[in-house]
């Protein structure tokens, strides 16, 4: 079998990591010393490189493993098809233009949809080549199909501390979950027990770089600025971005009725989705100019990258160790 590199993985480190690694970042690299990356990741090298190819062909096979898994248990399975263009993600370009003053007074954090990029109807092909199939079907064939495909309805009965604890086994995600095994998107170099110590330091190192005491007095000047601007609530950045989040979702928290008369509900009103713009941009431009009032993200960054340099001095031999499991794993 042929496997692929650990980093086109949908599932490659922690949410955490993943965002300590690239989204603190900035192209300058380390002040000290005109890096063109964080230490971790210069030291982990290709392992960050995103394929937009690599990683569509990966789900192409995903999908016809999919198909001839499903046909085995007796359904038919049309493959969904997959383009490159799904996987290409903003430029380093275009992530910079994003943090000028005039992107954010236009588009705020980017959540909603911009008067140049308005949200049309999903197109034909954006639809589920199996829908039709699947309504054919009776309720219990539909329900014995979503087994087959997904694995046991295990959510529906946790509460909400046993789905915090739960643990993603791939053997128990039906056909969808045998593939994506097979063509390694889990990631299982991640989740290996040889790596686990690595991998909880990682995750660790957010945490450690958000306590530092000089994110802390950060985060404490970037308070006091917003809460000159009218913000009260905001601790950290974090929070303004989530607060914008958690208004967006509320608007669509009366989806239920879609499934009990979905001709009687159309979404959220468009005053409703202007008002919700309106509040992310007025909070991201706040967000926006307290930030570069203290130099936010220099000094973030120059915080970043001395622990970054530091877990690398500590960690070599567990990292050498994964790499060296990666670029085996890739010769397979």
């Amino acid at each position: 079998m042929v496997r692929s590199p650990a980093l086109r993985s949908l599932s490659v480190l922690s949410v955490a990591t993943l965002l300590l690694l690239t989204g603190c970042s900035d192209d300058s690299g380390d002040p000290a010393e005109g890096a063109s990356g964080s230490p971790l990741e210069e030291y982990m090298g290709t392992l960050f490189e995103m394929d937009p190819a690599a990683m569509a062909a990966d789900q192409v096979e995903m999908e016809n493993l999919i198909a001839t898994c499903m046909s085995e248990k007796g359904f038919e399975y049309i493959p969904i098809e997959v383009s490159e263009d799904d996987y290409d993600w903003a430029s380093e370009d275009e992530i910079v233009d994003r943090e000028t003053a005039e992107w954010v007074a236009k588009n705020g954090y980017g959540m909603s949809a911009t008067e140049e990029e308005p949200v049309d109807e999903p197109e034909e092909s954006d639809e589920d080549p199996n829908a039709d199939y699947i309504a054919s079907l009776s309720e219990g064939a539909q329900a014995a199909y979503n087994e087959a495909l997904y694995g046991p309805d295990v959510w529906s009965e946790m509460t909400e501390e046993e789905a915090m604890e739960y643990e993603y086994r791939w053997e128990d995600a039906g056909c969808q979950g045998a593939a994506s095994h097979e063509v390694d998107m889990t990631g299982d170099l991640f989740s290996d027990p040889a790596h686990a110590e690595l991998m909880d330091a990682m995750n660790a190192l957010w945490e450690k770089q958000m306590d530092d005491p000089r994110v802390v007095e950060l985060n404490t000047k970037w308070a006091d600025c917003m809460a000159d601007a009218g913000y009260t609530d905001f601790a950290t950045p974090d929070d303004a971005q989530t607060s914008v989040m958690e208004a967006q979702n509320a608007l669509w928290e009366n989806m239920d009725v879609v499934e009990e008369s979905p001709e009687s509900w159309n979404g959220p009103s468009d005053e409703a989705l202007a008002e919700v713009r309106e509040v992310e941009i007025a909070t991201a431009t706040a967000d926006f100019a307290c930030k570069e009032e203290i130099s936010y993200s220099d000094e973030l960054t120059t915080v970043q990258h001395e622990l970054e340099k530091q877990f690398v001095t500590d960690h070599k031999a567990q990292l050498d160790a994964f790499i060296a499991a990666v670029e085996s794993s890739e010769s397979e």
